[in-house]
């Protein structure tokens, strides 16, 4: 006999992200999203600012400072989002475009909404892979145990 978990990993999803918006997706596997990942670091790499840019290429990895790390968490949570929507979405609900028309969900139109409501885009990029999170945290295996002297660490 086989078990599994019921997770609605194996199912489409309706996220809501405040403001009337909701968006819609299509199940994803966990190597769709690991491979969404390794493209979107890859894009955020070049796509950083150029001023942050140029300063990577003069210095040390060790001697960058906060900024560009953010910068780079920044662009990479950007391409993910954008990546895992146009891979796998179905389509967004109460965003319209300019002449009141529901907005299609487009690589230009996903830049418009990140640029125009970067708080919005947070909560989606955190609800898009919550359940993978909560999945991966399951499996950590230095979780602190209750039942241990590094409980109280």
């Amino acid at each position: 006999m086989a078990l599994r978990l019921a997770r609605g990993l194996s199912g489409p999803r309706r996220i809501e992200l405040g403001y009337g918006v909701f968006v819609s997706h299509r199940p994803f596997g966990y190597a769709d999203l690991r491979e969404a990942e390794a493209t979107a670091q890859r894009l955020a790499r070049t796509t950083v600012p150029e001023r942050l840019a140029f300063e990577a290429a003069l210095h040390d990895d060790e001697d960058l400072g906060p900024e560009h790390d953010e910068a780079a968490r920044g662009q990479f949570a950007r391409h993910l989002v954008k990546l895992l929507l146009l891979r796998f979405g179905a389509g967004w609900d109460g965003v319209e475009a300019e002449d009141g028309t529901p907005a299609p969900m487009t690589e230009q139109s996903l830049d418009a909404f990140m640029s125009l409501f970067p708080g919005v885009s947070s909560v989606l990029h955190a609800r898009l892979i919550e359940p993978w999170a909560e999945l991966e945290s399951e499996g950590n295996v230095s979780a602190l145990s209750p039942h241990t002297a590094t409980a109280e660490a």
